[in-house]
């Protein structure tokens, strides 16, 4: 398809040997001045129907490119979209995957935590029980002397 320029240029080079011919054929008596009127008339008026058929395939050739553009960023919109989704479901495991191990510390920590309190406790009373028991060797060992 031709450019808009070359169009214009052939056009206009056609119109020009058309009203060239329309004159010679006037001034020559063959048609008169009414029809090369009425000619002009029709040659002007196709000629405006044919820019206007121009413009209006352009311009649906540049909506037809803008909407393959708009549909390709929705895909690739889409594509992000899922992916966005695959990573929150992801997190969401990770998250839950997280508490669970957390809980799981703290339990092991407060089990922990007790079973060092209940040793303690136990070495408390056990050396209360040594002290008495050495309490009592002493007590027995001045009887003795």
């Amino acid at each position: 398809m031709l450019s808009p320029r070359r169009l214009a240029a052939t056009a206009a080079l056609v119109a020009v040997l058309a009203l060239g011919v329309l004159t010679l054929l006037v001034l020559a008596g063959l048609i008169t001045p009414g029809a090369a009127a009425a000619t002009v008339a029709f040659l002007v008026s196709f000629a405006a129907l044919a820019l206007l058929v121009l413009s209006v395939r352009r311009l649906d050739g540049k909506a037809h490119r803008i909407d393959l553009r708009a549909k390709k960023h929705e895909a690739e919109l889409a594509k992000t979209t899922a992916a966005l989704k695959n990573v929150e479901t992801r997190l969401d495991v990770l998250v839950k995957a997280i508490e669970a191990s957390a809980a799981r510390r703290a339990d092991d920590l407060g089990a922990i935590l007790a079973s060092l309190g209940e040793d303690r406790v136990n070495a408390m009373a056990r050396a209360r029980e040594v002290e008495e028991l050495r309490d009592e060797v002493r007590a027995l060992a001045k009887d003795r002397v």
